[in-house]
């Protein structure tokens, strides 16, 4: 019989490992296929709980499987024969394997997040395009030692008159550019400048190492297990990357005087 219970306890621990590692999957292809579209906190909630819930259920189903001798090595009359031991056997392998890898996974996961990113923003001066539009030339360079992802140039205007010194300027028109820049890689764009005299410079979104080695993969499936199975935003703080998510760095460049 104690042999019965360790044996349903390891089933336990399986149907919990097995449900937070397909949970984020499922997660992953509803968001992503495009199946449902997220578009507030809310509307979220509603795909995560029924996950979250299978999840929360899923040890408890295998409990109950377990009780009643309906796993592999859980039947009270076969408890004491050769074959309840093999799996037994069996069992605590896989369950040593599963606590090693969660246990590297969370090790990995939990490092030390990045500092704010270095990079260059270079103005290389103006130029018109075909049809006497000025626009401005702009290099950004990736200083860091890891892979950058940089997007969403915003320009700032100068504003003395303003709390933080500068006011958003929007010419109607997104600015679509972005880029992944590897270590010392650089990448330009043209912008149309903004129509006043005002000195203005850009601000870019900047998400840091964003290389594809085994450490950001471990972090990002650690971070979107944490997520679909409801550990985030409730213990968000003491997540890896800052919360299931970590959001981008505001990085600003100088400013530069406009030509018009």
């Amino acid at each position: 019989m104690k042999q019965k219970n360790i044996n349903t306890i390891f089933w336990m621990v399986i149907f919990a490992a097995v449900t937070f590692c397909i949970i984020p999957i499922t997660f992953a292809v509803i968001v992503f296929s495009h199946i449902i579209y997220i578009m507030s906190d809310t509307s979220l909630e509603y795909v995560l709980w029924p996950l979250r819930l299978i999840f929360i259920a899923s040890p408890w189903v295998a409990l109950f499987l377990g009780l009643r001798g309906l796993l592999p090595g859980t039947k009270p009359m076969a408890v004491t024969k050769r074959g309840t031991n093999t799996i037994s056997k069996i069992l605590t392998f896989i369950v040593i394997v599963i606590v090693g890898l969660f246990t590297l996974g969370a090790w990995v996961a939990f490092l030390p997040p990045p500092g704010p990113p270095n990079i260059s923003i270079t103005f290389l001066g103006y130029t018109n395009d075909a049809t006497g539009t000025q626009l401005a030339k702009i290099a950004v360079t990736n200083l860091n030692a890891s892979t950058i992802f940089v997007y969403e140039p915003n320009i700032e205007i100068q504003a003395p008159t303003d709390p933080r010194g500068y006011e958003n300027y929007f010419s109607g028109v997104n600015c679509s550019w972005h880029s992944m820049l590897d270590r010392g890689a650089s990448g330009s764009f043209t912008i149309p400048p903004p129509t006043n005299q005002s000195p203005w410079r850009l601000s870019f979104l900047v998400y840091p190492d964003r290389s594809r080695g085994a450490k950001n993969t471990i972090k990002g499936v650690v971070s979107i297990s944490c997520l679909s199975v409801g550990l985030w935003p409730m213990f968000w703080r003491f997540l890896p990357l800052g919360g299931a998510f970590r959001h981008p760095y505001n990085i600003e460049g100088d400013w530069i005087k406009n030509a018009r």
